[in-house]
């Protein structure tokens, strides 16, 4: 597999500055496109917090019901102890769903890194990866940064990644 190419820019300018060639690991920019492992990728990432609260009222939860709708014998009816039984309309649920229910599941570890890596290598391809120098940025004013994404034209929403945990205070 051959390498791939990028360009390797600055942020000290708002003008697009090309500073030098970087070679690409290939196996990480240079997938072929798994929409279906991207697909369950962002699939889990929005399951991944998902808590539902729904919770339907048992029998016991209902107001109500506590004397014997009729007696037990002599009207020819079904015998029934309470009109909040789930038989009734307007009676409890039997086994609704019951709070909280959650949609957490832990999609596989090497799914997660093919995902990302295709991700990468697809951002690659539309030229929407841009590689930094340094996210040292020579004003604290937070229009330079609008004004430089606006300028160089990358789009509605722009992540900046770092190799260190901390970011630079200014971005």
């Amino acid at each position: 597999m051959e390498p791939k190419q990028a360009w390797l820019e600055n942020l000290n300018t708002t003008d697009e500055e090309k500073i030098s060639i970087l070679e690409l690991h290939p196996q990480v920019f240079g997938l072929m496109p798994r929409i279906d492992v991207i697909h369950k990728n962002v699939r889990w990432q929005t399951f991944y917090g998902r808590m539902d609260l729904h919770q339907a009222a048992s029998r016991a939860e209902l107001p109500g019901g506590g004397r014997k709708p009729w007696p037990q014998k002599g009207l020819g009816r079904a015998r029934h102890g309470s009109n909040r039984s789930p038989l009734f309309y307007n009676g409890g649920k039997s086994h609704g769903p019951r709070a909280p229910k959650s949609y957490f599941y832990m999609l596989p570890y090497d799914l997660r890194i093919l995902g990302l890596t295709t991700t990468l290598s697809v951002k690659l391809a539309q030229d929407d990866l841009h590689i930094v120098e340094s996210l040292d940025i020579p004003t604290d004013d937070q229009q330079y940064i609008e004004e430089l994404v606006q300028t160089r034209m990358w789009g509605p929403s722009v992540l900046f990644v770092d190799e260190q945990d901390v970011m630079p205070e200014n971005i």
